[in-house]
């Protein structure tokens, strides 16, 4: 499996994913990694319908057993974009030993985050603890890029508030 890009994106496949992230990256394989939608066989099959022919599998997973869904057969040889539906799950994901190297922070719009977080992009929401944990990870190596669609400028995220572009 090559792990092609990991992103938090609150609203999973949908048209940015399909139309712009897909055919940039050459993603073969979409895995959501968010255990609501892994119990939900309508939200699944209407994001299938979205998908551009390219992508041969989706895969909805909850976060426990990720590292070892991704690290098997299924997968081998296969070019795969992961998306986390929160920056929580991003965070437990990494904290409990998967290794992405790189984290895209696309959509963070749910109400909670618009409430109580701090805003990132016209399309992103971080919560205090959030961006703590986000901090912690970046210390130890993780690249933190904000940028919605490919032909958008990508900048690295910086606990200090400094932004650099990418």
């Amino acid at each position: 499996m090559t792990l092609v890009w990991s992103r938090v994106d609150s609203k999973l496949i949908h048209g940015q994913i399909a139309a712009a992230w897909v055919p940039y990256l050459k993603a073969e394989v979409i895995v959501v990694a968010d255990g609501d939608t892994a119990g939900d066989s309508t939200a699944q099959m209407i994001m299938r319908l979205g998908l551009p022919p390219e992508i041969s599998q989706a895969h909805f997973r909850p976060l426990a057993g990720l590292a070892e869904f991704l690290a098997g057969p299924e997968l081998a040889e296969k070019r795969v974009l992961l998306i986390f539906k929160s920056l929580a799950d991003a965070l437990e994901a990494v904290t409990a030993g998967l290794d992405i190297g790189l984290l895209n922070l696309g959509n963070q719009l749910d109400n909670l985050s618009r409430d109580l977080g701090l805003r990132l992009t016209e399309t992103f929401f971080a919560r205090q603890e959030e961006l703590a944990g986000l901090a912690r990870l970046q210390r130890r190596g993780l690249a933190v890029i904000l940028q919605s669609v490919p032909a958008a400028k990508g900048v690295r995220w910086r606990p200090s508030g400094t932004d650099d572009a990418v």
